[in-house]
């Protein structure tokens, strides 16, 4: 191989290199503390009768607090390669989310509460009623 074409393949594979880091940069929309950990997040729904999305991925639900008023749609997706529950503290739902699956409840509760995975206790979140 000559030098000139030695030259160009490296060139390509080095711009080939930042093309693949650029298109891969995805930070999820979340924010990360200093120790590397994911901060938690919040999302708000709209009027009695709107919706949110929580994902399931790390195990940990993001956003890990959410806010509603009156009955809510919640969407939940699981990106982890294991089953899940999106479960809340009083009970009133108790839903398993199988690896790669998406499910919707409806979230109709009158006073803050939390939200956890029955599987994994440690995976919990916090529904705030506005």
């Amino acid at each position: 191989m000559t030098k000139a074409r030695w030259v160009r393949l490296v060139a390509g594979l080095f711009v080939l290199s930042l093309v693949v880091a650029a298109c891969s940069n995805d930070d999820g929309g979340g924010t990360t503390d200093t120790t590397g950990g994911a901060t938690g997040t919040t999302a708000e729904t709209g009027s009695s009768g709107g919706g949110t999305t929580i994902t399931i991925a790390g195990f940990a639900f993001d956003p890990d607090t959410i806010t509603v008023s009156g009955p809510t749609e919640v969407t939940v997706t699981n990106d982890d390669s294991t089953t899940h529950t999106f479960t809340l503290d009083d009970g009133s739902v108790d839903q398993t989310v199988e690896p790669g699956a998406t499910e919707t409840v409806t979230v109709d509760v009158s006073a803050s509460t939390g939200f956890h995975c029955n599987i994994h206790p440690q995976m919990t979140g916090q529904i705030e009623v506005s």
